[in-house]
């Protein structure tokens, strides 16, 4: 979390936001957690993560490349930033990465601070007009796949190629990054604290 003069900047960032939603759209592995976990550190903001409503893996609703992905729970996930923007809190049972299933015990958030919504599909078209902020985290497909394959070493490696990855294939067909407000370059999180706030402050005119 920011510090005690770090979170009295995050009021200006957050005043300036006319709806209190950040979406962090990329591809696998290009940067947006850590963008996330970056604004988070900075400003204070809680996360809410696509990956928090993978499925267990016997209540996939298939074994072949779709989208909306097969392996999350997405109705609810929807349903989530939705609660978020229209009545300020949402309650969700995140995915355990320990236990491969989903947990028994949920997760409250609230706008009481602005909420970061990061993973792939948070700029899915439903979802636009609930934010105050759209980024999008550029990088080079063919790179980034790689490391992604590189990273599947789990128990979901092939599945990571067969279906995850030709999921995200599908969604990128709809074109989030035309819908960002900015788009950072990969592993923007990088970019030194100034830059990194510069960079919104001046998109946000805060």
């Amino acid at each position: 979390m920011a510090a005690a003069g770090e979170l009295g900047k995050a009021g200006g960032l957050a005043h300036a936001l006319k709806k209190p939603l950040i979406a962090i759209d990329g591809l696998p592995c290009a940067g947006k957690t850590t963008l996330a976990l970056r604004l988070a550190e900075i400003y204070g903001f809680p996360i809410l993560h696509v990956d928090e409503f993978i499925s267990a893996e016997a209540d996939w609703v298939s074994r072949q490349p779709g989208f909306p992905f097969p392996y999350i729970r997405y109705e609810q996930f929807l349903q989530a930033v939705i609660d978020l923007a229209k009545t300020g809190a949402c309650t969700y049972y995140p995915f355990d990465w320990q236990s491969f299933a989903v947990s028994k015990t949920p997760k409250r958030l609230t706008t009481a601070r602005p909420v970061i919504i990061e993973g792939i599909s948070a700029l899915v078209p439903l979802l636009l007009p609930y934010y105050g902020l759209k980024i999008f985290v550029d990088s080079d497909r063919k790179t980034i796949f790689e490391v992604a394959h590189d990273r599947a070493l789990g128990v979901w490696a092939d599945e990571w190629r067969r279906i995850f990855l030709p999921s995200v294939d599908m969604y990128m067909l709809t074109h989030p990054e035309r819908e960002a407000d900015i788009i950072f370059p990969g592993r923007a999180s990088r970019l030194p604290r100034s830059q990194l706030e510069q960079s919104l402050n001046a998109l946000l005119g805060a």
